[in-house]
């Protein structure tokens, strides 16, 4: 389970980071990627769509790396998402003919990498799944009603003194008590 938390958490910064840029440097970002940003709008969706929604994945896979019953959905949409990715990069580059930018490049190797990272932590959380943690009761506590009763120094405090027996427990009779 560590090793999918790490991927997870890996990832989420890897997303708030990337969203971040998009988000504060938006014409720098769209020039990596061989756009060029004209109007306002496209400005905003560049911030809407490309900051946004790595935000928000971003924050899911956060929520997710804190309990381990989410880690393995969280772990499969990231592979399902990265996958996508990369096929649509590969199917755009057969379709339009182009050659890869230097970004274009090393975003199709990180995605190729994260998918493939997500995929083995899938799998090892699947394969062996962690124990579950060994329930420790509450400490027994004090009715309401009664005071509390300060430590004294020698005291042996009431759960380690040994207790008085106690009498047999009798067996319930129906009827009429007295007999």
């Amino acid at each position: 389970m560590r090793f999918a938390r790490l991927v997870l958490l890996a990832q989420a910064l890897v997303m708030a980071s990337l969203s971040l840029a998009y988000w504060l440097r938006p014409y720098e970002m769209a020039n990596l990627n061989g756009m060029l940003l004209m109007e306002s709008a496209s400005v905003s969706h560049m911030r809407v769509y490309y900051g946004g929604l790595q935000l928000g994945l971003a924050l899911f896979l956060l929520w997710a790396a804190r309990a381990p019953e989410r880690a393995r959905p969280a772990l499969m949409m990231l592979m399902i998402t990265m996958t996508a990715l990369v096929l649509g990069r590969l199917v755009s580059l057969w379709l339009d003919g182009g050659a890869l930018v230097g970004f274009d490049l090393a975003s199709l190797i990180y995605r190729i990498f994260a998918a493939a990272l997500a995929g083995v932590a899938w799998h090892l959380v699947r394969e062996r799944p962690e124990p579950e943690p060994e329930r420790i009761e509450p400490a027994t506590r004090r009715h309401v009603s009664e005071a509390p009763k300060p430590f004294q120094l020698g005291e042996v405090p009431p759960t380690l003194a040994p207790t008085p027996a106690e009498p047999a427990a009798q067996p319930f009779r129906r009827g009429d008590p007295s007999e």
